[in-house]
């Protein structure tokens, strides 16, 4: 066994506010596959970008706000995660402290049935 410390960096790419990011080792044999834990301090926001790859973005603790292609700011409270596909041009915004886990990835992502989708509110 080895122990290893967790890079750990602010984050102000793209305009982001209160953002940290713990860096985790990417995943070798073929696949493109990279995992981080962000924790994005009440009011701040990681900034709007554009996804390098596909991106599954899940609220650990705390409540966050979401929005896609100029879209309306949607609620993602922990226990919830959305997916961005590579391209898709989104930000976030912390309405508590908030704790994500981010993969990104080019692989497939598997979905069985218990991953139910979440029809997000009316934007009227």
């Amino acid at each position: 066994m080895q122990i290893y410390a967790t890079p750990r960096f602010d984050v102000d790419r793209f305009a982001s506010v209160g953002v940290v990011m713990d860096f985790l080792p990417a995943a070798g044999k073929g696949r493109n596959t990279r995992t981080h834990v962000a924790r994005i301090a009440a009011g701040g926001t990681l900034g709007e970008h554009e996804a390098t790859m596909r991106q599954v973005f899940a609220v650990i603790d705390g409540e966050a706000e979401i929005s896609t292609e100029h879209g309306p700011r949607l609620p993602l409270p922990a226990g919830r995660f959305v997916v961005w596909e590579t391209g898709e041009l989104h930000q976030t915004w912390a309405v508590t402290d908030v704790v994500v886990v981010i993969v990104e990835t080019d692989a497939a992502l598997e979905l069985p049935e218990h991953f139910r989708p979440v029809v997000p509110p009316s934007a009227d």
